[in-house]
């Protein structure tokens, strides 16, 4: 019986020809502070928004995601069609409010909502509508 001195396995794949299946790729956020704090299924430049205050919202039941802001106190705010109670979320690092919730048991509502230009792709770097230029007359 002959001796088998060494066996191995070879594989290779190249991806380069393929498009990039998008159910598949998770996409990362940072604070402005560079800090990590989301890690989510889909861009949240696909996802809708709110009329009042723009805020994106991520479908608690339909995403898959990762959150790592720190949970902050219950707001009250007054809006046209009455009153909002927010459920906050801030940057551990920076304290900058990122996020807020209409449920008090947190993630466990049916959407969180993100506040606009709070996350940036790209570590270090502010989202270009961030920072407003306000005229001096």
């Amino acid at each position: 019986m002959p001796k088998i001195v060494s066996s191995s396995v070879v594989s290779s794949s190249d991806h380069s020809g393929q498009q990039e299946d998008q159910r598949h790729t998770l996409h990362v956020y940072y604070c402005l502070c560079s800090e990590f704090l989301l890690v989510i299924d889909v861009d949240l430049r696909q996802l809708p928004r709110r009329r009042t205050d723009n805020a994106i919202i991520v479908s608690n039941t339909r995403r898959t995601y990762k959150f790592t802001a720190q949970a902050d106190d219950c707001v009250l705010l007054k809006r046209r069609e009455g009153f909002e109670k927010q459920f906050r979320y801030r940057c551990p690092r920076c304290d900058l409010l990122v996020a807020y919730e209409m449920t008090e048991s947190r993630k466990m509502g049916p959407y969180t909502y993100i506040l606009d230009c709070a996350l940036t792709e790209v570590q270090g770097s502010v989202p270009v509508h961030a920072i407003q230029d306000i005229a001096v007359e």
